[in-house]
């Protein structure tokens, strides 16, 4: 009879387990592992606007040193010398809360432009407004090499 209880409590044991695995792995980010051009310049831009809106947005030299390693060398040093107050990757002087990875569109193997929508919310509305950045890849790694107003966007 004891044998009979360690039996089930094991089995019960390995249920709850199995069930709280099931849980954790259907609560973890699912990656695409898009391997295309498009998908690693659309994944690059993804991480830098996670960084940038995460972080303070507020142009400076400080800042933009931060945001370094995700662009090419000549788009760092034109923002270098830049004392705009306009925030250069959103394209807006308010900071917006939250964005989506739209098109990306492929110019060659190494050249990309993905659409970035940015949101700004507040209790009430919500604003949307699209910038087109320009991705290259540079010694293997997709950096930023533009933003612009998507001169289609709302």
């Amino acid at each position: 009879m004891f044998g009979r209880i360690l039996d089930r409590s094991r089995f019960w044991g390995l249920v709850v387990i199995a069930v709280l695995a099931t849980v954790f792995a259907a609560s973890c980010r699912v990656e695409t592992f898009d391997e295309s051009p498009c998908g690693q310049a659309s994944d690059e831009a993804r991480r830098f606007y996670s960084f940038h809106l995460g972080n303070d947005m507020t142009p400076s030299p400080e800042n933009l040193e931060k945001r370094k390693k995700y662009l090419t060398e000549d788009l760092f040093k034109t923002l270098s010398t830049s004392d705009s107050k306009t925030d250069y990757f959103t394209a807006s002087d308010v900071f917006p809360r939250t964005f989506k990875i739209g098109d990306c569109t492929l110019k060659s193997p190494d050249d990309a432009t993905v659409q970035v929508q940015i949101y700004w919310k507040d209790d009430y509305t919500t604003v949307q407004k699209d910038v087109l950045v320009d991705v290259v890849k540079r010694a293997g790694a997709w950096l930023i090499n533009g933003v612009t107003p998507d001169p289609a966007s709302k």
